[in-house]
């Protein structure tokens, strides 16, 4: 089983692939309610955005993504 920092680590190559720069991962929340924060800059976008995430929901986003940005 990966750990956390691997599968951020995935979901980081993954979004470079879109030309999508994470500035960095910060953990928010407690034990129970285990959220990410995910800062990253686009093409699209001049300032830095950023969006919440859980660890069982990364394959999720990561599809967004690749739907946005294809």
């Amino acid at each position: 089983m990966e750990n956390i920092h691997d599968e951020f680590q995935v979901f980081k190559d993954e979004l470079k692939k879109l030309n999508i720069d994470v500035q960095k991962v910060v953990k928010v929340g407690n034990g129970s309610m285990d959220f990410h924060e995910v800062f990253y800059k686009s093409p699209r976008y001049e300032d830095i955005k950023s969006v919440y995430v859980q660890r069982h929901n990364l394959d999720n986003i990561l599809q967004k993504f690749k739907e946005a940005y294809h």
